[in-house]
């Protein structure tokens, strides 16, 4: 099997609430999602998708992927996709990080190496450890009423974790989080993800005010020095997030004792080759993970959540449902969500096809 082509396609995905909105003044109404397509010479075609949330949250944003892709392209092209730890090694000589980009590619392959074989992506991730995977919802950031509403419309659609952005000064963030407590069910997770907003001394004063109060301080500041300085002083278990993107990253944290949980986004890491191995690392140190993405349609979920249905149910934190925050999908075949719980197909592959009456394409490299 061979690329003949790579094709690039591009698609908007409008949020489907009033404004997606987080710590710095961050807020956006619609992201630009990028799919890519691999054809070989057999007919089989593979596809991946990635999605930055917005252009001022991880060092990539939609409007630089063209041009990566672009270059990532003649590494591609002549390759045996199944390949997929050669094809990142190749990817990484030609381009220097990047690794959203390669992402979208390294899953376009993984898709080709489930589909040539017959099977599941998550059977080749390890097998099926988890038929149904349990859902988190993000708690945008907004006043505290409208938050409270966004809860209780949420549990009654089945889900028991919460992802609850932060980002006011730290009374009203404080005030915020008591405020909201009492919603609190016997059971449920609950993540206070403040996306890096906060000093060592802003973040080491919310947890000693919020103290008892039974939840996860996710990413409380913006570098991993910061993180790991408050950890020691914190009165809350530690998830890290924004300040991972590497494997060797993890392994710091991992040897540095820096967190309690992680948020593994498989994009940020260039697809499922590299987040398979950080999975594993975990796993083996016991760090449960939230499987996800930063955003996408059906394609990036499923790719997120084949990881996640091979991950040991007691290191499977939660994943989540990206493709139902928006209004339009990009993709038939996303995988099934109902009673706050996601399921996969036994389809090979990814199990999911584009739509390319959302999509425009941008590029074909052959």
């Amino acid at each position: 099997m061979r690329v003949e082509t790579l094709s690039v396609y591009t698609g908007e995905l409008p949020y489907n609430g009033p404004a997606y909105s987080f710590a710095g003044g961050r807020s956006y109404t619609e992201f630009t999602s990028t799919v890519v397509v691999l054809t070989t010479d057999t007919g089989l075609e593979g596809y991946g998708e990635v999605c930055p949330c917005g252009p001022s949250y991880m060092p990539a944003f939609a409007g630089g992927l063209p041009s990566c892709l672009e270059a990532l392209a003649p590494t591609v092209i002549g390759e045996d996709p199944r390949h997929t730890t050669r094809l990142m090694r190749k990817m990484d000589q030609a381009l220097n990080g990047q690794a959203v980009a390669k992402a979208a590619i390294d899953l376009a392959c993984w898709d080709l190496l489930g589909k040539s074989s017959g099977l599941p992506v998550y059977t080749l991730l390890g097998g099926l450890l988890n038929v149904s995977m349990p859902l988190h919802r993000i708690v945008s950031l907004a006043e505290p009423a409208e938050m409270r509403a966004s809860f209780r419309d949420f549990r009654e659609r089945g889900f028991h974790s919460f992802q609850i952005k932060l980002g006011h000064d730290i009374e009203a963030d404080r005030d915020l989080v008591h405020a909201l407590m009492d919603l609190r069910e016997s059971g449920e997770i609950w993540v206070g993800d403040v996306n890096g907003a906060w000093r060592r001394d802003e973040a080491v004063r919310f947890s000693r005010s919020a103290e008892g109060l039974d939840l996860y301080l996710e990413q409380p500041c913006a570098s991993y020095e910061e993180c790991l300085s408050v950890r020691g002083h914190a009165r809350h278990p530690m998830k890290l997030d924004e300040s991972l993107t590497s494997v060797s990253d993890v392994q710091r944290a991992l040897r540095d004792d820096a967190m309690d949980a992680m948020s593994l986004k498989v994009s940020k890491f260039g697809g499922l080759t590299h987040s398979r191995v950080i999975r594993d690392l975990c796993v083996a140190s016991g760090i449960p993970m939230t499987i996800e993405d930063a955003w996408g349609s059906g394609i990036a979920t499923a790719a997120y959540a084949h990881l996640a249905a091979s991950t040991p149910p007691a290191c499977l934190l939660n994943t989540t449902d990206l493709h139902n925050y928006n209004t339009v999908q990009l993709a038939r075949g996303a995988p099934e969500v109902a009673n706050g719980r996601m399921t996969l197909s036994e389809r090979p592959g990814l199990g999911v096809e584009p739509d390319f009456s959302h999509l425009r394409r941008d590029a074909l490299y052959s």
